[in-house]
């Protein structure tokens, strides 16, 4: 089965880089899935969603904690509809075949959000959404690396 997630990199990657579990780029989390369909076929599902819901700007909200007995610091991203938009069509598009292992995170209660790393954003920094990824979380069978398997982005507007 694969463990996949879809992002937006605060700074845009490309397809194919690798890094370890411990070292995420800052990110915003689009949505968390496990499949049995292979990334072909995960991307093959959106493909014709994703690029023209690209291209908008969030703004980083207060600092919050996540996760078991709230370990995780984490950067809120304020209300925005374009990103409610992405993450909606994206489990649209997955369909019912995938299973979401945080599935009361999901739709209305989505929360986005960016967790601290070495370096973190700050409440009203504006992160402009112009790529999503997908990333596979076991790739090669290896929980301890993270693989861009695919990127999306912005379609380019009229010249």
């Amino acid at each position: 089965m694969g463990v996949y997630v879809l992002v937006a990199f605060v700074v845009p990657v490309q397809a194919g880089l690798v890094f370890p579990r411990s070292s995420w780029p800052l990110h915003i989390t689009l949505v968390r899935f496990d499949t049995r369909e292979t990334a072909d076929d995960v991307r093959a599902r959106l493909d014709d969603v994703l690029p023209a819901l690209l291209g908008f700007d969030v703004r980083i909200g207060p600092d919050a904690q996540f996760g078991r007995n709230g370990s995780v610091p984490v950067s809120l991203v304020e209300p925005e509809p374009a990103l409610q938009r992405i993450h909606t069509a994206a489990l649209e598009a997955l369909g019912p075949q995938v299973h979401l292992p945080g599935a009361q995170h999901n739709r209305s209660n989505y929360r986005p959000h960016v967790t601290h790393a070495v370096i973190r954003l700050q409440p009203g920094d504006q992160v402009r959404i112009r790529q999503a990824a997908l990333v596979d979380l076991r790739p090669d069978n290896d929980p301890r690396l993270r693989r861009v398997v695919a990127i999306w982005e912005t379609e380019p507007g009229p010249e």
